[in-house]
């Protein structure tokens, strides 16, 4: 009998970070396939199960308040308003007391039953064990769109970054403790896993189709986090902007040269008229104010940083 308590206390605790918006018809499967894999490994592992509610306007936090009531290793964060998914999920690290973190996504399309799969990883000395998609059943556009964010978000990085992977993985209580240390206000999750380091392994999956609701991810929600991810992570994009710059102020100075020859030796023939002249005024206004947005962007996050402004406002935490 002594033996059994003494397992119990000395079981390893694994806290799994769920956010949500409007998931009313799916949040009570995600408690349960959660619940189902921990009652698999029940003998060597403990666990907590915190769900982040972006201010749902659905049945979301009725159904987590209940379930809560219930089992005490569910807990729940609401706040005042929708702050959105990347600092919810900071605030779910945030608040996790686990020896290691699982992020789970609320819509299903990660299979809970490679948690096991982490956790063995994990135990091997790996400090970051992350899904790769190798298959997933978004339409073509979509999966295009994905498979061009990753490829450019390594390229301009200055490290390199695990293609195809998302926010479904396990983390280390160290990795953890060094993630909340940063003082982000916007942070891109992915890129600061990976900037801080330790061991790290990537494992194969197919992600499923949503099984019932709608992606909250609209394209204004995607063109945001890319952009986030790229100004976050490189400063290569801004470079690019003196280089080009430079790039064509040569040509300018080339092409004034040749037109310049043209008219002192050849003065007969005669130079392009105003359509050339519309068109290259045209080119280069674009080009500035292309590389002033991107400039801006950099701006943006600067200002954003520096107002400090309120991270997250917590409304309440239940079992908490």
């Amino acid at each position: 009998m002594l033996n059994e308590v003494k397992s119990v206390y000395d079981r390893k605790k694994i806290s799994i970070i769920t956010g949500v918006y409007n998931e009313e018809s799916t949040i009570q499967e995600v408690y349960e396939v959660i619940k189902k894999v921990f009652s698999e490994l029940s003998v060597k592992y403990d666990y907590e199960h915190i769900f982040m509610d972006n201010c749902s306007n659905d049945n979301t936090l009725p159904i987590l308040r209940n379930i809560a009531s219930k089992d005490k290793r569910v807990k729940i964060i609401t706040y005042s308003k929708n702050f959105g998914p990347i600092k919810s999920e900071f605030i779910g690290y945030l608040n996790a007391t686990g020896d290691a973190v699982v992020s789970f996504e609320g819509n299903l399309k990660d299979p809970a039953e490679l948690i096991p799969t982490f956790i063995e990883k994990w135990e091997e000395g790996y400090d970051v064990v992350y899904g790769v998609r190798n298959k997933t059943r978004d339409n073509f556009l979509m999966l295009f769109m994905r498979k061009l964010f990753y490829k450019l978000c390594s390229s301009l990085s200055e490290e390199p970054l695990p293609l195809n992977a998302g926010s479904f993985r396990i983390v280390d209580r160290k990795v953890v403790n060094e993630l909340i240390k940063l003082n982000d206000y916007k942070p891109y999750i992915r890129g600061l896993i990976t900037t801080i380091g330790f061991k790290q392994i990537g494992i194969n999956y197919e992600r499923k189709a949503r099984p019932r609701g709608r992606s909250k991810s609209n394209l204004t929600y995607l063109i945001d986090f890319a952009i986030n991810a790229f100004i976050s992570y490189s400063i290569i994009p801004i470079r690019l902007c003196t280089y080009i710059g430079i790039i064509l102020s040569v040509v300018s100075f080339l092409v004034a040269l040749v037109y310049a020859i043209i008219k002192i030796f050849f003065w007969n023939i005669q130079a392009p008229g105003i359509a050339t002249v519309i068109v290259l005024v045209l080119f280069f206004s674009g080009v500035q104010m292309f590389f002033l947005g991107i400039i801006g962007e950099y701006i943006g996050a600067i200002h954003s940083q520096v107002r400090k402004k309120p991270f997250v406002v917590i409304s309440e935490k239940i079992n908490l």
